[in-house]
């Protein structure tokens, strides 16, 4: 059991690290924006089927990275969460 110095030292540690994942994930989020974007491009113009199919394979890759980043975010919540809990 932490005391509860180190608690609270510890739940703001990790509400900074929330911060800055949470800025990871609306970067993913914009990456996956534009390759979808770029994708449909390629898709829709004449020569550039290469394109869309190698913007829609990174598009889903990304996706799949802010799901994960987007599932760590509300589990370090949690955890912040039962940190603080664990206080009272």
């Amino acid at each position: 059991m932490l005391s509860k110095e180190l608690a609270l030292d510890e739940a703001r540690k990790q509400k900074e690290a929330l911060a800055v994942i949470g800025g990871w994930r609306r970067c993913l989020f914009l990456l996956t924006a534009s390759l979808s974007a770029l994708a449909v491009f390629g898709f829709q113009m004449e020569g550039w089927l290469v394109l869309g199919i190698s913007a829609a394979i990174a598009a889903a890759v990304s996706l799949g990275l802010t799901f994960l980043v987007d599932l760590s975010i509300r589990n370090g919540r949690r955890n912040v969460e039962r940190i603080l809990d664990s206080l009272r």
